[in-house]
């Protein structure tokens, strides 16, 4: 390794350990990492390669469609982490994503609401352990969740419908974005940093050689020192063609969102209750999303066979809107006659074990996969630390909990 990557591994190791995490020199590649690929431009995908290409990385970014055009384009983009997520070390992951959003938005503009969140739930079960699990994360550092009542819920939000002696977890950190503009605002500053899309064009071969990764697509081929795969619920097939196996599809399940043409500020904060989940964004439109799943049945399932981003007719696609707007008004009756202006699918990819997927390939080391559920929460940590990894050679302690040969095995 050069002096320059010597010490930014250095100083990256420090900047990391003042934040809570630590990384250490373990090199994982043993090669300079000049030009990197990135297979997927979701959230995930232009976060790395925003944070690739700000550090005067060569990028190329690869996507089939565009921008956003799966999961983050169709997704309720609650950032948040409320309460004691397992293990530890996702929750800090979490939490310190919340933290470099804010750093984020100093060199990248997105429209994002940081107005909290309130939640809870009508099963006492259910409840009991919110209450349980917001107590046990108030003895973390940085922890701003309470337990307020009902009454106090409707101070914050007066439009709020909510009964009496329900208690609601009050996360005063937690946030929303519009996650399709999030996610083109980062694409477009790594373009504006010398990232090169190539788009449409899909990977149709991966292959690791002596000294490089050539990546070739339906449009063009081309060489790479290192290649990114955050392609969602496709990175499982695209592991298979270098050798890994790692699942993000099976567990894979559809969120039917709702957004609506938008309307005065009627909504502050995220609202979490049992059936849908709802937020409003900066524009006034109202983002609504189903929490307890699409109805289970055959002309469902045959609508939703593909995983389509889109109903396969505007007519189905408008049954599922007013019902799931009829739920919404339930709960704020303000938004009687707001109407829903677009319906989406977004199918979240899903590891096996319900961690996030960060690190290098078992049997590729030169393949890097990073894909989550939620990616809206961590794209900007994982975003910053991938980079790391990838440019200087380290592997950060942070990100140990979730590599990838946890859940490999060989193909």
């Amino acid at each position: 390794m050069d002096r320059r990557r010597f010490l930014h591994a250095v100083s990256s190791a420090a900047t990391l350990s003042a934040t809570g995490f630590a990384a250490r020199s373990v090199f994982a590649q043993s090669r300079t990492v000049n030009r990197v690929a990135v297979i997927g431009a979701g959230i995930i995908g232009s976060a790395i390669a925003y944070y690739l290409a700000k550090r005067g990385c060569e990028v190329r970014i690869v996507e089939k469609g565009l921008p956003a055009n799966q999961a983050s384009g169709n997704t309720f983009a609650w950032i948040n982490a409320a309460y004691a997520n397992k293990p530890s070390s996702y929750q800090a992951l979490r939490q310190a994503s919340l933290a470099e959003y804010h750093r984020l938005a100093e060199d990248v503009s997105f429209p994002a609401r940081w107005s909290g969140s309130l939640e809870w739930f009508e099963d006492p079960t259910q409840q009991a352990q919110l209450i349980r699990d917001v107590q046990a994360f108030q003895a973390t550092p940085g922890a701003a969740t309470t337990i307020i009542d009902a009454a106090r819920a409707r101070e914050i939000e007066p439009n709020l419908e909510i009964a009496d002696g329900l208690q609601v977890a009050h996360a005063t950190n937690d946030g929303a974005v519009d996650a399709a503009a999030t996610t083109q605002a980062l694409f477009d500053k790594a373009i504006s940093y010398g990232a090169l899309p190539i788009m449409p064009a899909e990977v149709t071969s991966i292959r690791e050689r002596q000294r490089d990764v050539r990546v070739i697509t339906d449009v063009n081929r081309f060489e790479a020192d290192l290649v990114v795969v955050a392609a969602g619920v496709g990175t499982a097939a695209i592991a298979r063609s270098v050798g890994e196996r790692v699942d993000t599809a099976s567990r894979s399940t559809p969120g039917i969102i709702v957004t609506t043409d938008p309307i005065d500020m009627t909504i502050s904060s995220v609202l979490y209750p049992p059936r849908v989940h709802i937020h409003q964004q900066l524009d006034g439109s109202v983002v609504i999303g189903e929490k307890a799943g699409y109805p289970v049945t055959e002309v469902h399932s045959r609508s939703l066979a593909g995983r389509p981003n889109e109903f396969p007719d505007n007519a189905t696609g408008t049954r599922h809107a007013l019902r799931i707007l009829s739920m919404a008004r339930d709960l704020v009756p303000e938004l009687s006659a707001v109407r829903g202006a677009h319906v989406g699918i977004g199918w979240r990819p899903m590891p096996t074990d319900g961690l996030p997927l960060i690190g290098h390939g078992r049997n590729a080391p030169n393949i890097y996969f990073a894909t989550m559920h939620s990616g809206v929460t961590l794209a900007p940590i994982v975003g910053r630390l991938a980079a790391e990894e990838i440019l200087d050679g380290i592997r950060v302690d942070a990100l140990d909990d979730f590599r990838p040969e946890r859940i490999q095995a060989s193909a």
